[in-house]
């Protein structure tokens, strides 16, 4: 039996984050929805890997798994993220539109006349985009900064709340004009 292997954002459960809760109900509240996101996605990840791709059906089995996904990563991006955290909005906005981007590819190259694995590739990036926004919010939620190439994170108040992952000079000086417009 030949399997997919996804990497399904390479999640790591058990004690997620936000020690010390109890204090704050919108704390409680993003940290039970988040935990269940994790939980959701671990059982994707289980299932999209269990796909057998030499049984028939398998390309409608994997791409209902990745509208499924894509949903649930979409659920998470609306969640309203404590101010503790909020460098983690953004990158679950960015999250959901890669997801999106993503799946959208992988019913184009897989439900076309013919399999285009250009499409395909294109998907298996902004796949994988989504999975490092994902990483990066984990990283937050366990109250560490994220690092890799290309990341910055400019700290305007205080560690997370208020803190801005790449965000430019040029973007903290029209983000003033940005606030004042709100």
């Amino acid at each position: 039996m030949k399997t997919l292997k996804w990497p399904v954002f390479g999640l790591l459960l058990g004690t997620l984050f936000l020690t010390g809760c109890g204090e704050d109900e919108s704390l409680d509240a993003y940290q039970a929805d988040m935990e269940t996101f994790f939980e959701d996605m671990a059982e994707y990840d289980e299932n999209m890997n269990a796909i057998d791709v030499s049984q028939d059906g398998y390309v409608e089995q994997l791409l209902g798994y990745l509208d499924a996904l894509d949903e649930e990563v979409a659920w998470m991006a609306e969640l309203e993220v404590p101010d503790r955290f909020s460098a983690a909005d953004s990158l679950a906005d960015e999250a959901s539109e890669n997801m999106a981007e993503a799946v959208s590819y992988f019913h184009m190259a897989y439900e076309g006349e013919e399999f285009d694995p250009n499409l395909e590739q294109a998907a298996r990036e902004y796949y994988e985009r989504a999975n490092i926004r994902i990483q990066y919010m984990i990283t937050i939620l366990h109250g560490e900064i994220p690092q890799g190439e290309g990341v910055t994170y400019t700290e305007e108040d205080k560690i997370f709340g208020g803190g801005y992952l790449n965000k430019t000079e040029e973007d903290s000086e029209n983000g003033a004009e940005d606030d004042m417009e709100d």
